[in-house]
């Protein structure tokens, strides 16, 4: 009769341990070749991608200083020209102030005497009104027909 029980098998061969050793040796040595050059090729595009992003990222930097030294060259030559236009147009008022100076003094002057002389007329008129409503206020009130209905004037 066999035993019921738990225990430990000491026979080799029942448990395929030496079977299990074998299959995993032959296989690292089956497939150790391919993995190493494999994993080497993958090594050697990483690196190769590597250096040239590292190319890339150098090559960017300097157009990117060249691009900002060109740019800081052209707010420079921005700056010089509108300076120069500033001074352009400076001259050119100056010149034109000069030059048509005689003519806006005698505008001004003519408009002076125009409006002068539109507020004289008015005056003039102003006057004559009030003169001729106080002669009527002396001859007595006049009466104004309008109308069916009489009224009388104030002035």
């Amino acid at each position: 009769m066999s035993e019921a029980g738990f225990g430990i098998n000491t026979d080799i061969l029942e448990t395929n341990l030496i079977n299990i050793l074998l299959l995993i040796g032959l296989l690292v040595f089956a497939f150790a070749d391919s993995a190493r050059t494999s994993l080497k090729s993958r090594q050697e595009r990483i690196s190769d991608n590597l250096d040239n992003a590292a190319n890339r990222l150098i090559l960017a930097n300097f157009r990117y200083k060249d691009t900002v030294e060109s740019l800081e060259k052209i707010r420079i030559k921005a700056i010089d020209l509108q300076k120069e236009k500033i001074d352009e147009l400076k001259q050119t008022k100056t010149s034109n102030f000069v030059q048509f100076q005689p003519y806006v003094v005698e505008e001004v002057k003519a408009l002076k005497a125009l409006v002068l002389g539109q507020y004289r007329s008015f005056d003039r008129q102003l006057i004559n009104r009030i003169f001729r409503s106080y002669q009527k206020h002396e001859n007595g009130p006049s009466k104004i027909l309008i109308g069916k209905t009489t009224r009388q004037s104030r002035w």
